[in-house]
């Protein structure tokens, strides 16, 4: 991703974590275009520290690389490598510390990290959560996602 911005897991190495608006925009980012995905059938996207970047303008880039569906559901495993991308990006590790975080992010990992696929959020009920707002408009804001991405 050299030309378009810096790797997530080189930024983290040379910068420290992120905090802040920075990590909320990489989450929101990250699980709309997940959810965007999912709403067209798409799952088994490879999301990782090496093909997430970080532009000179605090955008966040993503170099999508679509796997085979790994096991029975695919867009359960996609919400875990979010929740593991995030957590890389707010802790500089896999297995970091998320008492800092803000709630509604640190519940969204959680949830994310449940040993039953079966049992983790989808990704657009992900976005609800990371949009912070009365359910009729993170409703509608989702819906608009949505409605431009097909």
């Amino acid at each position: 991703m050299g030309d378009q911005g810096t790797t997530l897991a080189e930024f983290v190495g040379q910068a420290g974590p992120l905090r802040g608006q920075a990590l909320h925009r990489l989450a929101v980012t990250c699980v709309a275009a997940l959810a965007k995905l999912h709403a067209r059938g798409t799952a088994g996207v490879r999301l990782g520290n090496e093909n997430v970047a970080l532009g000179a303008h605090g955008q966040v880039l993503i170099g999508w690389q679509i796997a085979p569906a790994a096991g029975d559901l695919p867009e359960a495993e996609d919400v875990r490598a979010w929740a593991d991308l995030v957590v890389f990006a707010a802790t500089g590790a896999r297995e970091g510390d998320l008492r800092a975080l803000p709630p509604a992010l640190r519940i969204a990992i959680q949830q994310c990290r449940l040993p039953d696929p079966a049992a983790r959020p989808r990704s657009v009920e992900v976005l609800r959560v990371l949009l912070s707002r009365s359910v009729s408009a993170a409703v509608a804001s989702v819906d608009d996602l949505l409605a431009k991405a097909g």
